[in-house]
Order: C-alpha cells, then structure tokens, then sequence
C-alpha cells in the first residue's frame, strides 16, 4: 500500500501555529533546586569530614543476682529437701510402719485364745439390797476383729452358749470397751435389760483381768427401776 504524503496546506498551517505561539518548551525561570538523593549525598559527606567523637567505655553492670540465679538457686533448695526425703528416709519410714504393724498384730494375737477363771457380778438397785452372782467356772473368749479391735465374748458357764458380745480397742497390753453394749440382759416377766457402759481388759502374760460398769433397768408390772451393774474376771488362758 502506497503511503500518501501530507497536504501543502497542512503543513503550512503547522508552520503558521509555530511562528506565532512557538513549538519548543519556555525555559524555566525558577531554579530547580537539589533533589533528595543530590541532599542526601551532601549530608554524608559533612558527616565524614566531623572528627570521630571518643567513645567512652561502658560502666561495668553491678554485680546484683539475676532472676536466673536467684531461680537456680531455689531449684537446688528444692533438690536438697527432695534429697532428704529420698530412697533412704522412704525406706525407714516404711520400715517404722511395718514394724509398728507388726507389734499390732503380735498385740492382738497375744489377746486371742480362751480364758478361764471367776468372775462375780453385782446388781444394784435404789432401794434394794445388792444381788451379787459368783461363777468359779466362768470363761472368757477373745477373737481378733482387726490389728487394733477384738471382740470378747463372756460364755455362759450353765450351757457353753454366748452369753453376749464385746467389741474393744486394744492398746499395748491393754483394750478399752467401746461404748454402752448390751450384756446379762433377760426376758419375760421381771426381765432385767443390762448394758456395759465402760470396762478395761489388761492381759498380763497368760493371766486376763476384765473390771467393767454399767446400767441397769427392771420392769416390774407398771413400775420400771433403774440400778447399775458391776462386773468382773480372773483367769488364765486355757
């Protein structure tokens, strides 16, 4: 394709606009000034001609205990009583434990067995004379509930029955009865209700003591008295 060349006409016309209002740009009056990179290389440059101020040495930091040290040195408080309480000190503790287990049970076994001897029972009521019950062939039984409670059973010399039931906490060489029990309790008419209150067993060798107080109640037609008893034993383990 043939490129066409432009019209004398227009070309004067251009020629015209750029005699009247000139075709290059005005020079610029105002001075430019530095640029940002052009200020920035000056500022350098008067900071390198500046004498190097002297440094001067760092004070030494006070020699105070850092949070470290100081946690260090709990951790390692920390250690020693661990230490203290280590393998060692378990084992003689456990040791003590067994060995206090061990002198429990030797104490309640020594307890157990049949005993055999005299007991004598009084029977007290306000306003009546003392009824006082002796049995030379009287017999004590004495099983181990526990490493620390026995049961003491008071048997009925007449039949070989229980006559009742004791519970009692031993201690060395001696056991204390728990509570108000029931004992030489009866039935039907001018039945008495017995119960033991307090009473102490002492074993001393192959010989058994029991010395124990309690109360007392009678019903006698629409009246009811109240006494108190006192009950005791001598015997030797069979």
């Amino acid at each position: 394709m043939a490129i066409q060349r432009p019209r004398a006409s227009l070309l004067l016309l251009l020629a015209f606009w750029c005699g009247v209002w000139g075709c290059a740009p005005r020079p610029n009056t105002t001075p430019l000034g530095l640029g940002p990179l052009a200020l920035a290389e000056q500022a350098s440059a008067a900071e390198k001609k500046k004498p190097a101020a002297a440094k001067k040495p760092a004070a030494p930091a006070a020699s105070a205990p850092s949070a470290a040290a100081e946690a260090k040195s709990k951790d390692d408080s920390k250690d020693e009583n661990a230490e203290s309480d280590g393998p060692a000190d378990k084992s003689a503790t456990e040791s003590k434990s067994k060995s206090k287990s061990k002198s429990s049970d030797k104490v309640v076994t020594a307890f157990s067995g049949l005993f055999a001897g005299r007991d004598v029972a009084i029977y007290r009521f306000s306003g009546e004379p003392d009824r006082e019950e002796l049995d030379d062939k009287a017999r004590i039984r004495i099983e181990s509930e526990s490493p620390t409670q026995l049961r003491i059973v008071l048997i009925n010399s007449a039949d070989g029955s229980d006559l009742c039931e004791l519970s009692a906490e031993a201690q060395g060489n001696s056991a204390t009865l728990d509570g108000a029990q029931p004992c030489f309790s009866s039935e039907g008419e001018g039945a008495i209700h017995a119960e033991l209150t307090s009473g102490t067993v002492v074993l001393s060798g192959d010989r058994l003591s029991m010395d124990a107080q309690g109360t007392l109640s009678l019903a006698l037609g629409e009246e009811e008295l109240d006494g108190d008893l006192s009950y005791s034993f001598k015997g030797k383990r069979q």
